[in-house]
């Protein structure tokens, strides 16, 4: 598969690059993410780069990108500085060990697991109370409860946050004491990191989302969800996501289905996709990601242009390129298959479903979203090839057409209280 030379500079000159970017910051886990925000950017202007660029030149363009990149982050860090009017922050690259950072980052990870375990009453009564310093009198209001009960919820979710670090630490927990009133900064403190109020406040903000969702597809009916910065994402039918939004980046979680994404452009924060094994990275453009079994994720994108790379500690010598129109297949353990199809992106999304030499099993699975009756495939059929166009509304009738298009039998099966039908071979 041919690739760009911008994109074989990118993957030759990974390593030299982090290390050019790490020696102007102390905190090597930033190198690496501004390292791909200058993949990013170069990719950006590939269309025009590629014609005129060779592979030194190439190499110079991202190292260019780069320094500007580590210029723009000390600025924005200084206008933060500006904006907190001197309050005293919590500074990596001032740090006099990066250790230190790591060590925060894991912390709070395990603050945010804590918190999400929590009951969601719970949960909004503790970050109302701690980290946006509403009055505990109008969360009262706002819970319909009172202060008393507002202080016992914050005092639990405090309670389940030091235990939590005590588990991170390996120490075994302590027992539940009363009368403790501990600020989010001591408890980071069992960390072995001494950060303050404001410092620990601007670290949850760094690692934690600022807003997050999870979006479940019901039966038959796709589902649109407008999202903070002005992106959108569709779900087919029984699909499900989760999304957050961080500081530095948007990321959504595709676990089950197919999505389609509508990317507003933000420079200062990638928006990542991880299905499966893939992780797909952009800044702004439309395209469609499909979990086509458990093994293997498909990607098209429609406008724009996308990167695709493997979650595992191949993905910098894994990166795939995919621009306007192309499609990208990935099964787990085999090489990425490329095509460019042309036709409609994400026919779902107007009522059909295109079935282009679909194994039937793979076939089915997609149909059966928008059957009300369960449906399933018995290993003898499950390798059977399916073309055509299926208008979703008339998805039950496909199946019982099967017979006349294929050497297959449709038969009822009572399974798990349910009645399924069960497609075997001929």
């Amino acid at each position: 598969m041919s690739s760009s030379p911008l994109l074989h500079s990118a993957l030759d000159n990974y390593r030299s690059l982090v290390r050019f970017v790490a020696r102007r910051m102390s905190d090597r886990q930033e190198a690496h993410d501004l390292v791909h925000d200058a993949w990013v950017r170069a990719a950006e202007s590939q269309p025009t780069l590629s014609q005129e660029l060779h592979t030194p030149s190439s190499r110079a363009y991202l190292y260019a990108v780069a320094e500007n990149l580590v210029i723009d982050h000390y600025r924005r860090r200084k206008r933060q500085q500006d904006a907190l009017q001197g309050v005293a922050l919590w500074q990596p690259a001032q740090t006099d060990d990066v250790k230190d950072t790591h060590s925060l980052r894991q912390a709070i990870a395990a603050v945010d697991h804590a918190l999400a375990d929590l009951p969601p009453r719970c949960r909004a009564i503790f970050l109302a109370d701690r980290l946006d310093g509403t009055p505990q009198t109008d969360i009262a209001a706002q819970h319909g409860t009172s202060v008393k009960t507002v202080e016992r919820e914050v005092q639990r979710a405090m309670d389940a946050i030091e235990q939590a670090l005590h588990r991170w630490r390996g120490d075994p927990a302590p027992a539940a004491r009363k009368g403790r009133r501990r600020t989010l900064g001591a408890l980071l403190s069992l960390a072995g990191i001494g950060v303050g109020g404001s410092s620990a406040w601007l670290a949850w903000r760094q690692w934690v989302p600022s807003w997050q969702l999870t979006l479940s597809a019901a039966q038959h009916q796709p589902l649109l969800q407008a999202l903070p910065d002005g992106s959108s994402l569709t779900l087919d039918a029984q699909s499900l996501a989760d999304v957050a939004f961080y500081a530095h980046q948007r990321h959504v979680q595709l676990h089950r289905g197919t999505a389609f994404f509508n990317v507003q452009r933000d420079a200062q924060r990638a928006f990542i996709v991880d299905a499966g094994n893939a992780r797909i990275t952009v800044l702004g453009t439309r395209f469609e990601v499909a979990l086509e079994d458990a093994h293997t994720v498909r990607v098209t994108v429609e406008q724009g242009h996308v990167q695709v790379a493997q979650r595992d500690g191949a993905a910098e010598r894994q990166a795939v390129e995919l621009h306007d129109g192309e499609t990208l297949r990935w099964t787990a353990g085999h090489a990425p298959q490329r095509s460019q199809p042309g036709g409609e992106v994400a026919t779902w999304r107007n009522g059909w479903l295109e079935l282009d030499n679909l194994p039937l099993e793979a076939a089915i699975q997609r149909i059966s979203r928008y059957c009300a009756q369960p449906v399933r495939v018995e290993p003898s059929a499950a390798q059977l090839r399916v073309f055509g166009r299926v208008q979703i509304s008339h998805a039950a009738d496909w199946v019982q057409l099967l017979p006349a298009m294929l050497p297959v039998q449709l038969r009822a099966e009572q399974a798990r209280g349910q009645a399924w039908i069960v497609i075997t071979r001929s």
